[in-house]
């Protein structure tokens, strides 16, 4: 057994008893060791591998609704919050946008300003990728910042209709989607330095960093720094969340406000939704709840 496991499993144990869990087994397994934990009510299996390409891989099992598991889930995403961040700074920008594509509703970007003594707090809101957590939980998170922290973040929201607007605009100048929303990401960055001091910026990676830059030509002042699966670090996390709220209560508010339940995504059931409103209030009404440049558009 490799020394990076057996430190992890030795931290991972620590921590566990700490949260008054019982190991009650522990076996080896191929790449990994498999441990075993009860909170007296229930148990829970947990596989912890390592490769040298992946790193440290753990795989709970077990009833996900348990307690239990959530005290392990816990455990391992406090292990994860400390390895993802991939920079020194102490208080720093994340971005992250939803909507992109989903034909209906709003695309949202935010933008948060993460300092490090949050990092505790965060992890026992269950803060992580916003793709990973159910919208009541999202929910939940995000009204629970816009309450604490909303001098923290900077949200531009687009509905449908300034959306439509700005990309057709866009396409004038031969720009893409990427630039529009290389825009939106460097404009809640530059509004948030505006009022806040930070060292960088953390990205998820979309574009080539030229786009980026030259999206508004005050960015080539602040440090930025793309990466790939950038919902990891924290702060990013944190944008995401909050976009993905506001995306929901996009389609949410749309979905009343036309008495039809308008489907997140680009599926089929999103088409049936898209034939039913433009059977109901005309194709030309479908600028106000969707992205018209999407190939979906044609095929209602």
């Amino acid at each position: 057994m490799g020394q990076k496991l057996i430190d992890y499993i030795a931290w991972f144990i620590d921590k566990a008893t700490k949260k008054n869990l019982i190991l009650v087994d522990s076996k080896d397994i191929p790449y990994g060791q498999q441990l075993k934990f009860s909170d007296g009510k229930s148990e829970i299996p947990l596989n912890i591998y390592f490769s040298k390409r992946k790193g440290i891989s753990v795989v709970p099992g077990g009833n996900k609704r348990t307690d239990l598991f959530l005290i392990i889930d816990e455990i391992i995403n406090d292990h994860k919050s400390d390895q993802r961040k991939n920079h020194s700074w102490s208080t720093w920008v994340g971005t992250d946008e939803s909507g992109k594509g989903d034909f209906f509703g709003s695309l949202v970007v935010c933008g948060f300003v993460m300092e490090e003594k949050f990092r505790k707090e965060f992890v026992k809101l269950g803060i992580q990728d916003s793709k990973k957590i159910k919208d009541d939980k999202i929910t939940k998170i995000a009204e629970s910042l816009y309450k604490k922290y909303r001098n923290n973040f900077e949200v531009i929201v687009l509905n449908p209709l300034k959306y439509n607007e700005l990309y057709l605009k866009f396409r004038a100048q031969n720009k893409k989607l990427n630039e529009l929303l290389a825009w939106m990401h460097g404009r809640v960055i530059l509004n948030l330095h505006q009022r806040t001091n930070f060292e960088g910026a953390v990205i998820d990676k979309f574009a080539k960093e030229h786009i980026l830059t030259q999206s508004l030509k005050d960015l080539k002042k602040i440090t930025l720094t793309q990466q790939v699966r950038a919902e990891d670090d924290i702060a990013v996390a944190c944008a995401s969340i909050i976009a993905r709220y506001n995306f929901n209560r996009s389609i949410e508010r749309l979905s009343k406000q036309f008495s039809i339940e308008l489907p997140k995504g680009a599926s089929k059931k999103v088409i049936s939704a898209g034939k039913e409103f433009s059977s109901r209030f005309g194709k030309a009404r479908l600028n106000e709840v969707a992205k018209i440049h999407f190939k979906t558009y044609n095929e209602i």
